[in-house]
């Protein structure tokens, strides 16, 4: 299968090859973030499942959002929540990479500026997840 799947690279041109590498490149990040939710609600559900709105424990699944993350639904105030509800990176527009990175900066010790300059992202906003993440310990 190997030697196929190299045989028909080898004949792509430099175009098709890179756009074939990016193709394979989203597929892998979707694959691994979805391994990484699918995580995320597993340890949620070893918690017990709680509604953020009533703190009730009788939820039950319901479905999946756009995403690809569970959603829930509480019996008793009828809220619908996902396993991300009240995590501090809930609101955040930065990817799991950035995150990755902006957590093993900040546990060096490292300032906002030296942040934003590894994630890409402006200085406000590399002191504002730099706050989530303190906030959050």
């Amino acid at each position: 299968m190997e030697k196929i799947i190299q045989e028909l690279v080898n004949t792509l041109t430099d175009d098709q090859f890179l756009e074939f590498y990016e193709k394979v490149k989203q597929q892998a990040e979707l694959i691994k973030k979805q391994k990484l939710l699918n995580k995320i609600d597993q340890k949620f559900r070893a918690q017990g499942i709680k509604c953020p709105k009533c703190e009730s424990h009788h939820c039950f699944k319901n479905g999946h959002n756009s995403e690809g993350k569970k959603k829930y639904l509480c019996k008793n105030c009828h809220e619908s929540f996902d396993a991300f509800r009240n995590h501090f990176i809930y609101w955040s527009h930065l990817n799991y990479e950035q995150w990755n990175l902006l957590i093993q900066i900040s546990l060096l010790g490292q300032s906002s500026k030296t942040i934003s300059r590894f994630i890409k992202t402006t200085l406000k906003t590399a002191w504002y997840n730099r706050q989530k993440l303190m906030k959050s310990k």
